[in-house]
């Protein structure tokens, strides 16, 4: 059995056990948006949005829909077989499982109970290529009853900051009023950078529920919040001022915009918008996206030209 650093051991032998390198990796009712095509084009709405199931190949997918599986069990006994669409078994290529299990969690920031963590039982394909037949995620959470809990934490946690958003608002001045309240409200926390066991720091529950986190956590809190609102959008992963780093895609008005909300909670400064709606050549002054991965599904954040 294979280990990966600083790993939790949840996850049940014979597989190997990986863990995501990078970034440390109401009044609106529920909902969400579809993926549009790169080039920005609106599309129909639809109960959850998966960006990046929509950007994977089938092969990728099939994997993601069985992480999707182990996610309403996480704390099952056994890993969950990957099944093609025909439901036959089926395995795909194990260095894809990094992809898809990032794409998978920055799709879902409401399945806020998975650890960064994951398993798959291997294979030897052929020319000596591993693959997966089966994957495992491990939950957060220490127990069925605790994760309840926190379920219900977190609906009532986001109810209570939604309430005050206008639904007769535009898009934009939803997302702006949601990001300004975020950046208000929420602490930037170093220490999750460091200790594995602060992962609620990573996701949108332990933002919305206790105002702490990291690149990620907060990016997904306000993805999850938009989504509420019916207002699309991506988490971005890639690189700002030489540190692996997640932020936000959001889209309004037939347009992509960039925005970054980690940065404006640690400004020094008054103004807590200065990274929120910019185009992408604008976010590049001192963003990069990861050029390989999920990030290149991304479209551009574009001005809209003046007719």
């Amino acid at each position: 059995m294979k280990r990966a650093a600083h790993l939790r051991g949840r996850l049940v032998m014979p597989i190997l056990i990986a863990v995501l390198a990078g970034a440390v990796l109401g009044a609106c009712g529920p909902g969400g948006s579809s993926a549009a095509e790169n080039s920005g084009e609106e599309t129909t709405l639809r109960q959850a949005e998966e960006w990046y199931y929509d950007s994977f190949n089938e092969e990728q997918k099939m994997a993601y829909d069985a992480f999707r599986s182990a996610a309403e069990d996480p704390f099952g006994e056994e890993p969950v077989p990957i099944r093609d669409g025909q439901g036959e078994a089926a395995s795909v290529a194990a260095s894809d499982l990094d992809a898809v299990y990032q794409g998978f969690l920055y799709d879902h920031p409401e399945i806020f109970w998975l650890s960064r963590t994951y398993g798959y039982r291997p294979l030897v394909g052929q020319g000596g290529e591993e693959r997966a037949d089966a994957v495992a995620a491990a939950a957060i959470p220490a127990s069925e009853e605790e994760l309840a809990r926190q379920k219900e934490n977190f609906e009532k946690a986001a109810d209570e900051f939604l309430k005050d958003v206008k639904e007769t608002d535009s898009d934009r001045d939803r997302a702006a009023a949601i990001y300004e309240k975020l950046a208000s409200q929420t602490e930037y926390d170093e220490t999750a950078m460091y200790d594995e066991r602060l992962e609620a720091q990573h996701t949108a529950c332990g933002v919305i529920i206790d105002g702490k986190g990291v690149c990620d956590g907060i990016s997904l809190a306000y993805k999850y919040l938009l989504a509420r609102c019916g207002i699309r959008c991506l988490a971005v992963p890639g690189e700002s001022r030489g540190a692996a780093h997640v932020w936000n895609l959001v889209y309004w008005d037939g347009s992509w915009h960039e925005a970054d909300l980690t940065w404006d909670i640690a400004s020094d400064g008054n103004d807590r918008m200065q990274y929120f709606d910019l185009t992408t050549e604008e976010m590049n002054k001192d963003h990069q996206r990861e050029e390989d991965g999920i990030a290149s599904a991304v479209p551009q954040a574009r001005k809209k030209a003046i007719p």
